[in-house]
């Protein structure tokens, strides 16, 4: 079967990345003399979730043979850049390395067979971001964030069930994507030390990010090719950052 991809409209997502480029640069040059700088680490484990566009695949021909594919524990790592404008918003922007990892598990009818394999997904990824702080008590915020993440994906991966009846091999659907980013968690502030902040967050890619095809053989190499799928790619992580300490005096103008 031969598989054509969709085109991304490229115009639109260079219009959408200048765009984002000078609401950032914007903000920066005008209210980032009055507001702080702030550097930090992130760490965000990929909750596996049957929600939000991200359930299990189920590929099934009748009296042949099945596969299963669904998430599995994966991770995302990166820096954080944080300028504030006020004291209550802020922009978060930074680089993000993410690993989507999913699993196979299939089973024929024929000599009762079955087979298990995984496979991870690796992506980078540009966040921009708008920050709202509620505060809850001298050193305690609520935060709360919306924006866009720029995606990079590295390439086109294959792999192999364990008992090697599964075969699998996953596309980049492109080469480049946004997502729609969220994220809600509680941050505690302290001078001396730093900030250490710990949410949750939800990630929606606009496009799927990769096309799978997969076969299942049995009996002497025979095998059955099942129709490609699209992998949304939607994830939902836990997050972990830590903020360096910074100098918080105003720059003078």
């Amino acid at each position: 079967m031969h598989f054509k991809k969709d085109k991304i409209n490229k115009t639109i997502i260079a219009k959408t990345i200048l765009a984002l480029f000078f609401i950032f640069s914007y903000c920066a040059n005008f209210h980032g003399q009055q507001g702080v700088t702030t550097i930090g680490l992130q760490v965000k484990p990929i909750i596996p979730i049957n929600y939000f566009g991200a359930g299990p695949i189920d590929l099934i021909v009748t009296d042949t043979a099945n596969i299963n594919v669904s998430s599995k524990l994966g991770y995302s790592f990166g820096m954080v850049i944080r300028q504030g404008i006020t004291k209550s918003i802020s922009i978060e922007t930074g680089i993000n390395y993410t690993r989507r990892n999913f699993k196979l598990s299939g089973s024929s009818v024929f000599e009762n067979s079955s087979d298990v394999g995984d496979f991870g997904f690796v992506s980078y990824e540009i966040p921009i971001q708008s920050l709202i702080y509620i505060r809850l008590d001298e050193k305690l915020y609520m935060n709360a964030s919306i924006g866009i993440g720029i995606n990079f994906y590295a390439s086109d991966v294959a792999s192999k069930g364990e008992n090697f009846f599964i075969d699998h091999y996953s596309e980049r659907a492109y080469w480049i994507n946004l997502s729609f980013l969220s994220n809600l968690g509680l941050e505690y502030r302290t001078k001396e030390n730093g900030y250490f902040y710990l949410g949750a967050s939800l990630n929606t890619p606009f496009w799927p990010i990769a096309l799978t095809s997969l076969k299942y053989y049995y009996q002497a190499n025979n095998n059955v090719r099942f129709n490609p799928v699209y992998l949304n790619g939607n994830y939902l992580t836990v997050d972990f950052r830590y903020f360096l300490p910074q100098n918080e005096k105003k720059k003078s103008n």
